[in-house]
């Protein structure tokens, strides 16, 4: 199974560069039209027909969509891109981000970060609710009839946890997300961009993680967040882990791996030159273990092959690495909340 992995990050099983939903080009389109810019001579740089957004399943290069992005941004003068009830001037993210960088601890940065956003009357409102061992993350639209393909809640939810895990340096897990919504055409690119429970009809417009995690130290210094700033929104739609932490050192031995299978933890831990209870200790810290790990990569592998119409629910299977089907499509379904069967017919169209 990790061998068709390696083979398919080396090219010998073609793969396009990393993609995702035209929903959010829908979004910007909405918007842009909305306030009265048109934004077909930019897009027709990428080929990009107004036929396509009529189907929200299909999918975009993300270098597409960043372009775009700052495009909107540059034009409506609004780091809201227009889907809220007040523009928020661009620049805002900047100080507040530096505003956060200057406390100690996760905890204070966020509270800084949210209260100046707070502060500012630009179409809503965030709130951090401890819960419990949990702290709930909640965003609140003055008008979410402007946000039309939900792109602004994913921003924001998604824009301040990313800024946490890249200002600790730290994977955060998100536990559970909440929408105060009905499940859109588009719903299966939650999986892939919360990576968690996704719960609709609620309440709230929100995300749930470990109050331990607001303990974390800022590793981040002002020098930092020039490059941060550049790979945005890149870096906010696509839940990057640092490059310099053991989970990430530990995907890149699995991927190089030769063999049929995962290689032994042992093993790895060897390639590291650490004792396996060391190594299990460094992956706690930074809420992961080795089954998680690998579980990543499964679910990443099925994705791509989903993708693919040629391959049975039996072939991806028996490629990620499980002995029946039965266990990969359990599997697949807690990861992403639906089974492979509907993910491909329902978001993919490619059956």
């Amino acid at each position: 199974m990790v061998s068709a992995y390696k083979r398919l990050l080396s090219g010998k099983i073609a793969m396009t560069e990393k993609t995702t939903s035209i929903h959010y080009i829908a979004a910007l389109v909405t918007s842009l039209e909305r306030n009265g810019i048109d934004p077909w001579p930019y897009l027709s740089k990428f080929n990009i027909k107004k036929e396509e957004l009529k189907s929200l399943t299909t999918r975009v290069p993300f270098s597409v969509l960043t372009r775009f992005t700052r495009y909107a941004w540059a034009v409506l003068q609004d780091e809201n891109l227009g889907l809220s009830s007040k523009a928020l001037p661009n620049g805002a993210f900047i100080y507040a981000s530096r505003l956060a960088m200057s406390a100690e601890s996760l905890g204070q940065g966020l509270t800084l970060m949210v209260g100046l956003y707070n502060y500012i009357d630009h179409g809503y409102k965030i709130n951090l609710v401890p819960d419990g061992n949990d702290i709930i993350l909640e965003l609140v639209l003055k008008d979410p009839s402007l946000d039309d393909y939900h792109f602004l809640a994913d921003f924001v939810l998604c824009g301040i946890h990313r800024f946490g895990c890249w200002l600790t340096g730290k994977e955060i897990p998100i536990k559970s997300v909440t929408f105060n919504f009905s499940p859109p055409p588009f719903h299966t690119e939650y999986a892939l961009l919360y990576g968690c429970r996704q719960e609709f009809n609620q309440d709230k417009l929100s995300i749930r993680f470990s109050r331990s995690f607001l303990n974390l130290a800022i590793v981040k210094k002002y020098s930092d967040l020039d490059d941060y700033i550049a790979t945005t929104p890149y870096n906010i739609l696509t839940n990057p882990v640092d490059q310099d932490n053991f989970t990430t050192k530990v995907k890149r031995i699995i991927e190089a791996h030769d063999g049929p299978d995962f290689p032994r933890f042992e093993d790895v831990s060897q390639q590291l030159h650490m004792v396996p209870k060391t190594l299990r200790q460094k992956l706690k810290g930074e809420g992961n273990t080795y089954q998680q790990i690998k579980d990543v990569i499964r679910k990443d592998l099925a994705l791509y092959c989903l993708q693919q119409p040629n391959y049975t629910i039996a072939d991806i299977a028996e490629k990620t690495g499980f002995t029946e089907t039965g266990a990969f499509i359990r599997a697949f379904k807690n990861w992403t909340g639906v089974t492979p069967g509907i993910y491909r017919k329902e978001y993919l169209k490619v059956i």
